[in-house]
């Protein structure tokens, strides 16, 4: 091409006036001379804006011939037109030629630089041979499924944990401070493994988004940065453009709230009651202790180290016994000791129960501590359990019910009958409960001193239970139905009372007790299975038809002595001190002031006001013989307030023991929930990047290498001038660059090359953009051929 005025050339006396002018362009094997390249041919090369000067742009090389070497020819810069580069010239129009690849050069020279790395070399030429292969490579789909996996399985390995934490007890706080931490370290993780997976499901979005839409600079900074940086989230550009990618971004900054925040809420620190199943001592009823117990022989007593009695004492006996021998070792013939009344410690264990008032049996104090247990740590033992033992009991019937109602009483020979109740009667309670009771003294003499030795030769019947006391109970209630006013007894009762009559037979009997220990306080349920009657005898009837208390009952086989079955003598006996104790509250009558005239008030003869028979208008309970066998039945429950009772025996039981503590609670629910959404989520993220994958034909990152690859372009060299060290502030004007990832247009590229190689693909402008079609191989920039073009001197 000939140039307009060229500036005159220096020329070599040696050599020929020409120019040697370099061209670029693709090609397959790159033309690269080696490391012993002369610098002649390095002088050879030239820009590529000599081929086509334009006047008033660029800087005008002149060639010249070396004084030294008239062989070779060199370029110098000529003087710049006036006006170009100077602060007053206006800034021109970028020219409309023809790019080529610069990127193998700086930029407006044509001397490319020297490497002289031989490693680089053969890269270098290794690579010019090298196209782009579209493959699936392994390595990020299994990576995105096995992070999903992971995080599924940590989070699973968080619910055992915390499961196996859930109402244990620690109380060394480093352990449980480190029991924490290992449960969220797991959540650390599972949400290092969820946000991996939407991550590199987010990777292969956006490189789908730079394909399809042109982005500002700051946009693709952005997303390039959006598991770092949030203000992706409030550029509208991105929002509206890359919908899909803002969205996954999301997930990804949501991801640690419910894994690392939400889930280790799911366990908390509080009380917690803890069951177990142990097997204790526990105190236990037991009155065959009473059938072997000898006065002569007394049983030490050793009481644990916190309870109240001292220590160095004896069992207790219910009762207290006479004998006919009272040495150390008896030898008299047929000597035995009998029955003499109940003992001291009997009679206060049934004076604080029958006084109390409470509806439930006495126990000891601290009962809790010694049935369940002292705990060493946590809150105190409760417990619960059911227990068996055989013991005395009353069974009581109805016998007559409602005014006149005395035909049975008859047949049963009752010491009195409805007529004495109100309101024929004056009594609203009467009570015979001593009819045919053991005789005391047995005898009319002994001899002087304690012990209850016989005078003389001893009765045959000395010490004999010939029949154990029925209780003859009679109780009025007052149905506060009004009298009608042609009934007999309105003159002195305004509501109508329905006498009633009872009759008790004490039995043997199979107590089964549900035991409830819980807080301060006790229940007891016990349930009676009645066997047989302590002694099954009867005593006859007078002439007149009431029973002859005087005569011995029937039968006489039935009969409990002193000799020859000792056991079963004791335990009769210490049933009959117990149903001693009961008698001595029920004996005796109440009497009721009819309201008419008036006033109306109870006259009380008798210790069953005492007790909780009895309301708190002194007048009997209703269904009073359901009252009174309950009442019983706590009474010989009470004996366990006195440990130091021989009968209070131990019993190894199961015991289902709870303690209330400071332990771990965990509630699966609220890990789960935290943790279903983001399975779910970041399932569907994960097909929907596999299916990404699969359209796309590749997969992608983000790291420095993808970008160097990506961003060889001369107009981004261009545009990028005086930016390169890349610092801030960045310029605002390259910040709003809109690029787009894909081809460079052939219309740019490699028309002007004069080539049908392999296009190249990177970051550009909209307009030098051409979409990326699956399964073409593209190369990338090539190596430029040295092509030598003669312009001879003078020439225009």
């Amino acid at each position: 091409m000939n140039r307009s005025n060229p500036p005159p050339p220096l020329m070599s006396p040696l050599g020929s006036p020409e120019i040697r002018i370099s061209r670029p362009e693709y090609a397959s094997i790159p033309q690269r001379t080696s490391d012993d390249e002369t610098y002649d041919s390095r002088a050879d090369r030239r820009s590529r804006f000599e081929e086509v000067i334009e006047p008033g742009l660029g800087i005008q090389m002149r060639p010249f011939v070396s004084p030294t070497s008239p062989g070779k020819s060199y370029s110098q810069q000529s003087t710049p037109k006036a006006g170009m580069f100077s602060s007053s010239s206006q800034a021109t129009p970028r020219p409309l030629y023809q790019r080529t690849p610069d990127t193998l050069y700086s930029f407006g020279t044509g001397l490319s630089r020297a490497r002289t790395d031989p490693m680089t070399e053969r890269l270098i030429a290794h690579r010019a041979t090298q196209s782009a292969k579209w493959k699936v490579h392994w390595r990020t789909p299994s990576t995105m499924v096995f992070a999903f996996v992971a995080g599924i399985l940590l989070a699973l390995a968080q619910h055992f944990w915390y499961k196996f934490l859930h109402h244990r007890a620690v109380y060394d706080e480093d352990v449980k401070f480190r029991w924490v931490l290992y449960g969220r370290a797991l959540a650390y993780l599972s949400k290092v493994a969820f946000g991996g997976c939407v991550v590199l499901v987010f990777r292969q979005r956006i490189w789908r988004t730079f394909r399809e839409r042109a982005l500002s600079v700051l946009s693709i900074d952005q997303l390039f940065g959006a598991t770092d940086d949030p203000s992706l989230f409030v550029n509208w550009e991105t929002i509206s453009n890359a919908p899909v990618a803002v969205a996954i971004a999301t997930v990804f900054w949501l991801i640690p709230l419910a894994t690392i925040i939400f889930s280790p809420g799911a366990l908390t620190f509080g009380d917690s009651l803890e069951t177990k199943s142990v097997t204790r001592g526990v105190p236990h009823i037991n009155f065959t202790q009473e059938t072997t117990k000898d006065w002569r022989h007394p049983v030490p007593y050793d009481p644990v180290d916190d309870d109240l009695t001292a220590p160095g004492g004896y069992k207790r006996s219910v009762m207290y016994y006479n004998t006919t021998d009272k040495s150390q070792d008896p030898t008299t013939t047929d000597w035995f000791d009998y029955y003499d009344q109940p003992s001291a410690e009997l009679k206060r264990v049934a004076m604080l129960f029958g006084f109390n008032l409470m509806n439930h049996s006495t126990h000891r104090l601290n009962a809790r501590q010694f049935v369940c247990g002292k705990a060493q740590t946590g809150g105190p033992y409760n417990c619960t359990f059911t227990q068996d033992f055989i013991a005395p009991a009353y069974k009581c019937d109805l016998v007559a019910d409602g005014v006149g109602d005395n035909g049975r009483l008859a047949d049963l020979g009752a010491p009195f009958n409805t007529t004495l109740l109100v309101p024929e009667g004056r009594n609203i309670y009467h009570a015979e409960v001593r009819l045919g009771d053991y005789k005391r003294p047995q005898m009319e003499s002994f001899q002087k001193g304690p012990g209850g030795l016989p005078v003389g030769d001893v009765p045959a019947d000395l010490g004999v239970f010939k029949a154990e006391p029925v209780l003859w109970i009679g109780y009025s209630i007052n149905s506060t139905e009004s009298l009608p006013p042609d009934s007999p007894y309105n003159k002195t009762w305004t509501h109508r009372y329905d006498p009633k009559i009872v009759r008790c037979v004490m039995h043997e009997a199979k107590y089964t007790v549900k035991w409830n220990f819980t807080g301060s306080h006790f229940m007891e349920m016990a349930t009676l299975e009645f066997l047989h009657p302590v002694i099954d005898t009867n005593f006859t009837k007078k002439a007149d038809g009431t029973l002859d208390y005087g005569a011995d009952p029937v039968p006489a086989e039935n009969f409990v002595r002193p000799l020859p079955d000792v056991s079963l003598y004791k335990k009769t006996a210490a049933y009959h001190a117990m149903g001693d104790v009961l008698r001595d509250f029920l004996g005796g009558n109440v009497e009721l002031e009819p309201p008419l005239p008036g006033p109306s008030y109870p006259v009380v003869s008798s210790d069953v006001t005492k007790t909780r028979l009895v309301g708190v208008d002194s007048l009997p309970k209703k269904n009073f013989g359901k009252v009174l066998e309950d009442f019983f039945a706590d009474l010989v429950l009470s004996m366990y307030s006195a440990p130091e009772m021989l009968v209070v025996d131990e019993q190894k039981l199961v015991v289902s023991r709870t303690q209330w503590q400071s332990s771990f609670v965990y509630v699966s629910k609220r890990l789960w929930m935290c943790y279903a959404p983001v399975i779910f989520v970041t399932l569907i993220i994960l097909l929907f990047g596999i299916f990404t994958i699969w359209e796309d034909g590749i997969t992608f990152s983000t790291g420095f290498s993808r970008i160097l690859v990506t961003t060889r372009n001369t107009t981004l060299d261009d545009i990028s001038r005086g930016a390169c060290l890349g610092n801030d502030p960045f310029p605002m004007e390259l910040m709003h660059t809109r690029l787009k990832f894909g081809v460079l247009s052939e219309g740019s590229e490699n028309e002007h090359m004069g080539t049908e190689g392999y296009q190249h693909c990177a970051f550009g402008v909209e307009s030098e953009i051409a979409p990326i079609r699956k399964n073409v191989p593209y190369a990338g920039l090539r190596r430029r051929n040295q092509k030598t073009l003669t312009i001879n001197g003078g020439s225009g």
